[in-house]
């Protein structure tokens, strides 16, 4: 009878694990590269111990999925396993996939990969920003972080110190092209000394990156952007880089090379590169904080409206507060080393780009 027993939970084994493997929640993030940090870091947060099971690439840099249960940071969902999918694919892109319900690629716990329909996407920007510009209203959106851009310039530019809003303007429209080349010399930035009639080398992201269009907003550029990659030695014509990793591999590498960048990907290539101030204001978070630097965003989480069910409204709700503690933003150096705390924040804005008012008013 025992044998029995034993041969009968041998047999029934493999079809308990499929039902509790058919049975797991599946949440799909995607969206912004800029604050993908951050959305790694809190969502490996909200695992029960030991921490989840990663499948994919656990930076998320490429599709990467993380598995387990949640029973303390969400208790409605009980022993339920929860795969958390993170696809980044760029603020526009991730929000008019959650808009269209287009699938994006995950890492699946069976060892292959699975297109899934998005839940929710981190963005940069607001929706009517995107390219193409998205209706507001389909979504719920969070603001849960503020990110700050800073110019940035390979060493080659070591005479230049600022940026203003007109050099940039000039600098992101195509007025400073010639017969398809830059022709902007670097005496345009400040740039002194035999190297002052070099030409100035743009590089920056894809059109659809919510750090290229938080900062065409702020500077006010409407016209598309001539970019440069750096390939072999030389800088050929591209259509922008997918991420902020590559622009400041170029900036690094490239002579004469300028873009912009988030804060840690800046800190990133400081033995290849420095920011530079914009319009006389350096870069800090106490400086966006107080109103004085304007080359900064929100970072938003959207997803549509009316689409998520009580148990993925239950991971989202633990994913905000994870994201939004102050204490985190406060004190933890992933957060604090790119971004700035919201419950600090004495200015707001309420378009992207948009004139900067004091809380007080």
């Amino acid at each position: 009878m025992k044998l029995k027993k034993i041969l009968l939970q041998i047999s029934i084994a493999p079809v308990l694990m499929a039902a509790l493997g058919a049975a797991a929640l599946d949440f799909t993030i995607t969206g912004s590269t800029a604050f993908r940090s951050i959305a790694v870091d809190r969502t490996k947060s909200l695992f029960d111990s030991p921490g989840p099971t990663t499948y994919g690439d656990g930076t998320a840099t490429a599709p990467g999925t993380f598995s387990g249960t949640m029973s303390n940071q969400a208790p409605s969902l009980g022993s339920q396993v929860v795969n958390m999918r993170l696809s980044f694919s760029g603020s526009g892109t991730g929000m008019q996939a959650v808009d269209q319900g287009t699938p994006v690629p995950t890492a699946d716990p069976n060892g292959t990969n699975a297109n899934m329909t998005p839940d929710i996407a981190f963005s940069d920007i607001f929706p009517e920003s995107a390219d193409p510009s998205l209706n507001g209203s389909d979504f719920n959106q969070v603001i849960v972080g503020v990110i700050p851009f800073e110019f940035v310039c390979n060493n080659t530019l070591a005479g230049v110190t600022n940026i203003t809003r007109e050099q940039a303007l000039l600098l992101l429209s195509d007025s400073g092209i010639q017969f398809g080349l830059p022709a902007m010399p670097a005496s345009y930035l400040g740039q002194t000394g035999p190297n002052s009639t070099n030409v100035v080398w743009l590089t920056g992201r894809t059109a659809d990156s919510g750090t290229r269009i938080t900062v065409e907003k702020n500077v006010g550029s409407s016209s598309s952007e001539v970019l440069w990659a750096f390939v072999g030695g030389n800088f050929v014509a591209t259509n922008g880089m997918t991420s902020g990793g590559l622009e400041r591999a170029t900036i690094a590498n490239g002579t004469n090379a300028i873009g912009y960048l988030g804060l840690a990907d800046a800190a990133n290539i400081a033995a290849s590169a420095f920011p530079i101030q914009y319009e006389g204001v350096k870069a800090t978070v106490a400086n966006v904080q107080s109103g004085q630097y304007a080359l900064w965003g929100y970072e938003h989480v959207v997803n549509k409206v009316s689409t998520l069910s009580s148990a993925k409204l239950a991971v989202q709700a633990a994913l905000l507060s994870a994201v939004t503690n102050s204490g985190y933003q406060n004190t933890n150096t992933i957060y604090t080393a790119s971004f700035a705390d919201l419950a600090n924040m004495k200015v707001n804005r309420g378009t992207d780009g948009g004139a900067i008012k004091s809380n007080n008013f």
